[in-house]
């Protein structure tokens, strides 16, 4: 028996299988049954989402967790619905019946064990796993196993950043920014990395730099095109527009989860209340350049309806409005278009979700462009 443990820890999951299976016709449920015993605790505990299999069982596998949900089913039988996470993805898991007891252990847990089984993908309520036990998991010193990986184009998005800074010129704006993104400071860390949103646009690990900075160079661009407008005020509002969101929503393994700050207050006045008590360690700021910068913050959303604590009441906070807008309905069609399975046009609960004013979205153009640019890249490579 203990040959035979430790030669199917050297194996991979198929071997395993076949192995296993090769014990029972020969020796017997008994036989297996003392395997499993023996063996139950390390093989899914180091495995990632990508690695799990439709009909696949597990055990002892490791996840971050979100999105807590106590739902009912047809029946009136109360399951926890939550999401799984690690480094390759997240899925939807769901626990039937679950014991009370379980359920108050799991309220403030970050990682999770479970049990239980992959599901096979139905047309309507899709996949996931089916868990027949979810207990608390101790937290690790390293978290990367259990975060999703920065973009590619990271360093790409925090060096066009920091060049739109320094391409403010305005003294005491300069400061401000200075103050707020220093790379050795409190925010920068955690900024870099944040998502823009819990599931909007941009919501994936380092969504919030890559979302700003859009912004910044739309602004930047409207502004050299309409010279009347204060450049540096408009570009400084837009790199600041979403700062809030720091506050708003939680880092790390609960990424993306709103804290009790964002649920009362909302990033739009948190992000106002960072800026102005970052404005107060500027010396001899002006007090007309603060407000003004203030109501571009607090106006970004546009609409009272859609979040704005104020509606825009100058050109600049106008401008920055739209970008805003520009840069996650881009942004939003160019996910949908990644997950779409080759059809120009998408419907029902992307428009809904999403707030478009019409029937269908269409991504013909886009998808044309996207291609275009890749084979391009293909080409000159």
């Amino acid at each position: 028996k203990i040959i035979s443990i430790k030669f199917l820890a050297c194996l991979d999951r198929p071997s395993q299988k076949l192995f296993r299976w090769l014990l029972l016709s020969a020796f017997g449920l008994k036989w297996k049954d003392m395997l499993d015993a023996e063996y139950s605790a390390a093989p899914d505990s180091t495995r990632r989402l990508i690695d799990f299999q439709p009909g696949e069982r597990f055990e002892n596998a490791v996840f971050a967790i979100s999105d807590r949900q106590i739902k009912r089913t047809a029946g009136d039988t109360p399951y926890l619905a939550i999401k799984l996470r690690d480094c390759t993805g997240e899925c939807n898991a769901r626990w039937f019946s679950p014991p009370l007891d379980i359920l108050a252990q799991l309220e403030g847990a970050r990682l999770v064990r479970v049990k239980g089984r992959v599901e096979t993908p139905h047309p309507v309520f899709g996949g996931g796993f089916k868990l027949e036990n979810c207990q608390p998991a101790e937290t690790p010193d390293d978290l990367s196993p259990f975060l999703p990986p920065l973009p590619q184009d990271h360093a790409a998005h925090r060096a066009r950043f920091m060049e739109v800074v320094r391409a403010v010129r305005s003294t005491p704006l300069k400061a401000l920014l200075k103050e707020i993104f220093r790379p050795d400071g409190a925010i920068w860390p955690c900024f870099e990395t944040a998502p823009a949103a819990k599931s909007l646009h941009h919501s994936h690990r380092g969504g919030l730099l890559e979302h700003s900075g859009e912004v910044a160079l739309l602004c930047e661009r409207v502004a050299a095109t309409l010279p009347h407008l204060d450049r540096d005020l408009l570009i400084a509002g837009a790199l600041l527009h979403d700062i809030g969101k720091l506050d708003e929503m939680q880092s790390d393994l609960s990424c993306g989860e709103y804290t009790a700050a964002g649920h009362l207050v909302g990033h739009v006045v948190l992000g106002t209340c960072t800026v102005a008590s970052a404005i107060e360690k500027i010396e001899d700021f002006p007090v007309a350049l603060k407000h003004e910068l203030m109501h571009l913050i607090l106006s970004h959303h546009g609409r009272l309806e859609h979040g704005a604590a104020r509606v825009p009441m100058c050109a600049e906070a106008m401008v920055l409005s739209l970008c805003d807008l520009m840069s996650a309905k881009a942004a939003q069609c160019r996910e949908q278009m990644d997950k779409s399975d080759g059809d120009d046009f998408v419907c029902d609960d992307f428009v809904k979700i999403y707030g478009w004013e019409t029937e269908k979205v269409y991504f013909g153009a886009m998808k044309r462009t996207v291609g275009e640019a890749g084979r391009n890249e293909d080409e000159s490579l």
